[in-house]
């Protein structure tokens, strides 16, 4: 396995054991994992116009309106209407929500804790840097000029394969 497809696949289970981590220290919550990074943003700006958290999580606004209306049933978080324009809506939290806060960063406290339980401070500053790198670029990257750049001489064509759109 070369070295690409060895990082991709190590990116992948640290996500997804990441979330399997945090579903279950939210279970008495009855939390999903999109649900805890949804509140944990709203704790970070409360008061946030629903637009403006889907483009802060590069979440799809069908998706956010979805996850805020769970958290709404679930009395973590409330909706008010901008005084100004009354199709904008403003994310508070309850005081369900705020009694949960310091729990929920404690969360993630603890699992990063354990990741880096072995590391140097200079590996995890090293780390940090990096994946900031890689979040900046990850954010800004354009992807049909990155994927013109995939040789498409390597893709293998044919007929028994092909997709038809028609």
């Amino acid at each position: 396995m070369d070295d690409y497809v060895k990082l991709g696949r190590w990116f992948s289970v640290v996500h997804r054991r990441s979330q399997l981590f945090v579903t279950e220290a939210c279970a008495h919550l009855a939390l999903t994992y999109s649900e805890y990074v949804m509140l944990i943003r709203i704790f970070d700006h409360e008061g946030v116009r629903q637009d403006d958290l889907a483009a802060m999580l590069y979440l799809d606004k069908a998706v956010v309106t979805r996850t805020i209306n769970l958290l709404q049933k679930k009395d973590l978080i409330y909706r008010e209407p901008d005084a100004a324009d009354k199709r904008v809506r403003h994310i508070y939290l309850t005081e369900h929500g705020k009694e949960q806060h310091i729990y929920l960063r404690n969360i993630i406290q603890c699992w990063v804790d354990y990741l880096i339980a072995d590391m140097t401070q200079g590996e995890v500053d090293t780390m940090v840097a990096g994946f900031r790198t890689l979040v900046e670029r990850a954010i800004s990257a354009k992807f049909a000029p990155l994927i013109e750049q995939i040789p498409e001489d390597t893709l293998v064509k044919g007929e028994d394969h092909a997709i038809h759109t028609d």
